[in-house]
């Protein structure tokens, strides 16, 4: 008996899947590009910038990469070297974003709040995430480095 989730998915779907991710990009970087553009453009209305803005923008940030890179990979059929949705660089970047994310998570709400059971699953939610990304990201392909 064969695993219906081990199954290559149909061409049609991926390359479909691959479209979508593309049109969320695009989206993404207008909204960024315009977001920016409402600070340092002229007329800004000089609203204050504070660290959650900057935090909600770098997350945009990563969601746009990541949207550019599957997107393009999943609508033209160019998977990575390794067989993975995102090349190495990618893998570690995604996987160093979420390790960084949960010790800065885990400093400021131990120092505001002290930290609660919920806290603590979602700190070893991320890091775990990010500690597999890592794996991805220096794993040897069927076709060596």
């Amino acid at each position: 008996m064969t695993n219906p989730y081990l199954e290559p998915v149909s061409s049609t779907w991926v390359r479909a899947a691959g479209v979508v991710l593309l049109a969320a990009a695009l989206v993404l970087t207008a909204t960024i590009s315009w977001g920016i553009w409402g600070y340092v453009g002229p007329g800004a209305p000089g609203r204050p910038f504070n660290s959650s803005m900057l935090i909600f923008g770098l997350i945009l940030i990563a969601l746009c990469g990541m949207c550019w890179q599957a997107g393009y990979r999943l609508a033209f059929g160019r998977p990575d070297r390794t067989g993975t949705l995102f090349s190495r660089p990618a893998w570690f970047a995604i996987g160093t974003g979420l390790l960084v994310m949960t010790v800065l998570m885990a400093v400021v709400i131990a120092r505001g709040r002290g930290l609660n059971l919920v806290d603590v699953q979602f700190m070893l939610f991320f890091g775990g995430i990010g500690v597999w990304c890592l794996v991805l990201a220096f794993k040897r392909g069927a076709h060596g480095p």
